[in-house]
């Protein structure tokens, strides 16, 4: 199976600088098959599973969107038109610019995971500092594409890129444990959302009485539930005005 990267890569003229704001030639930003780097290896860094997933839907979203363009000068303007809208790279309806590592920061901070801005010399060391993700060592993540997974983030010096599918010897998620903890709604109508917070859309609302299974608090988030909703993972809020645990009978 072919592996494939979403990455910015460089403006209309094929410079770094100076080009209009937006993807002027439909390759500022761009999906290419894997391939291997001259010099060093990738580096291959991978979040869990929702945050991965999330990850690779804003790189395939900014991708897709001719609003977003390349532009070292302006690297930063992406972020600063996605941040009131969650940093959702698919609802950019102005244009604007990033690089490739502000670009693969607005896609991390999608996924709800908090980093500071970072180069490509400094990408490593920003995203273990979260905590967040787990480096994958070895040459069968570095060297070929067959163990990547979507999601993971690609690193090497001067570029990055995100990984938008599965390799075809990935390895396959462990099923979570049947869980006999429900979160019952407790009064009024709840929004339960695709990530855990308010920042992140809503997947549908969640009615007094309901039960929905709970696979416990958000990455030990306090003020969130990761819950089964329709058979959608979902996130719902701990305010014990709103919801409370218990076990179905």
């Amino acid at each position: 199976m072919t592996v494939y990267l979403g990455n910015a890569w460089s403006d209309e003229r094929g410079k770094s600088k100076g080009g209009e704001s937006g993807n002027q030639s439909g390759k500022e930003l761009r999906i290419v098959k894997w391939y291997k780097t001259d010099g060093k290896p990738w580096r291959v860094f991978r979040a869990d599973a929702e945050a991965a997933e999330r990850i690779a839907y804003a790189m395939d979203a900014a991708c897709k969107n001719p609003n977003i363009g390349y532009d070292q000068s302006d690297r930063n303007t992406l972020y600063e038109v996605s941040k009131p809208l969650g940093f959702d790279t698919a609802k950019v309806d102005t244009p604007c610019e990033c690089d490739c590592s502000s670009l693969v920061r607005v896609c991390v901070l999608y996924a709800g995971i908090s980093v500071p801005n970072f180069s490509t010399s400094s990408e490593a060391k920003r995203l273990l500092a979260t905590g967040r993700f787990t480096e994958m060592q070895g040459e069968r993540y570095t060297d070929e594409p067959n163990y990547l997974k979507r999601g993971d983030i690609l690193v090497k010096q001067g570029h990055t890129a995100v990984v938008l599918n599965d390799g075809d010897k990935a390895e396959k998620p462990e099923p979570k444990p049947t869980t006999h903890e429900y979160v019952k709604v407790r009064g009024g109508s709840v929004r339960v959302r695709s990530g855990n917070g308010t920042m992140f859309p809503s997947i549908g609302t969640a009615h007094r009485g309901d039960l929905l299974p709970c696979y416990g608090q958000a990455d030990a988030d306090p003020y969130w539930y990761e819950v089964d909703f329709k058979g959608k993972r979902g996130f719902i809020s701990c305010n014990k005005r709103y919801t409370e645990i218990v076990n179905k009978v």
